[in-house]
């Protein structure tokens, strides 16, 4: 795999594929083997990209790496476009990898042609989730005192944090077993998304289209945050895919691949 040096780090990163650029930007506790599937599925009609991000698969991190941020980690995003010449992309993330994809729409539009967000934990649009983020954090503090980081990460992956692990306990343990070897990893980003500063003015200003998915096994938390996102988010569309017990890129990849090729609603 080629690599990318970029603000102190090397971003690895692959492509397949010939025609317009999918990138695909990962989730917390796993790497871009995550959107393999959904790469193959991607590249059978356009260039399907996907890279490890800071501290995960063969990215690095910087010395003392302890904390990111959901703009840090679209800049890395932009700087692997701009090299890449892929833009206009489609800009398909899950879990902090949709807000990651959504924060590069609204700041880089230019380098943008679409975003596809799965399970966009925007907890902040819920205003019930404060109780339940503070529950997470309680049981994260007990996790470290008995265990450490490693109890801690395992608390996340077992889906034992209702609302800053939400859906996390649905991904294969094939695809997180890094994050049991790296857990600052884990936790210098599962708070960026509570983190981030949503822009709901710049929500309403949106000028690119975008696509919300979800599936029924999507955690509660999580599709609230999708509806909400969905009603504030200008050239919005939602759909749905009929998946079980897994995230909808990892259950169901050619689904995912139907809606990114057809660039519309749909329930799939």
């Amino acid at each position: 795999m080629p690599s990318l040096s970029t603000r102190g780090v090397e971003l690895s990163w692959s492509e397949r594929g010939q025609g317009d650029s999918v990138l695909l930007v990962h989730e917390t506790a796993t790497g871009a083997a995550a959107w393999e599937p959904l790469a193959r599925e991607i590249a059978r009609g356009a260039r399907a990209i996907g890279y490890d991000r800071r501290g995960w698969g063969r990215s690095t991190v910087p010395e003392g790496y302890r904390r990111t941020t959901i703009e840090e980690q679209s800049e890395d995003a932009a700087v692997l476009i701009e090299a890449t010449a892929a833009a206009p992309a489609t800009v398909a993330g899950a879990g902090i990898g949709a807000v990651i994809a959504l924060d590069l729409l609204l700041r880089r539009p230019e380098l943008v042609a679409r975003a596809v967000l799965i399970e966009p934990p925007l907890l902040a649009l819920l205003p019930d989730a404060t109780e339940v983020l503070s529950q997470d954090a309680a049981a994260i503090e007990t996790a470290v005192a008995d265990g450490g980081l490693e109890a801690a990460v395992g608390l996340y992956l077992s889906g034992g944090l209702t609302a800053l692990g939400a859906g996390a306990g649905r991904l294969p343990t094939t695809l997180t077993s890094e994050a049991r070897e790296r857990p600052r990893s884990v936790f210098a980003e599962i708070g960026a998304p509570i983190a981030w500063r949503v822009p709901l003015l710049r929500f309403a200003a949106a000028d690119r289209p975008s696509l919300i998915v979800t599936s029924p096994s999507t955690p509660h938390l999580l599709r609230e945050a999708g509806r909400a996102l969905g009603a504030r988010l200008a050239g919005a569309d939602e759909a749905t895919v009929e998946v079980d017990r897994t995230p909808p890129h990892v259950g169901a990849p050619d689904r995912v691949a139907a809606l990114i090729h057809g660039g519309g609603p749909s329930s799939a």
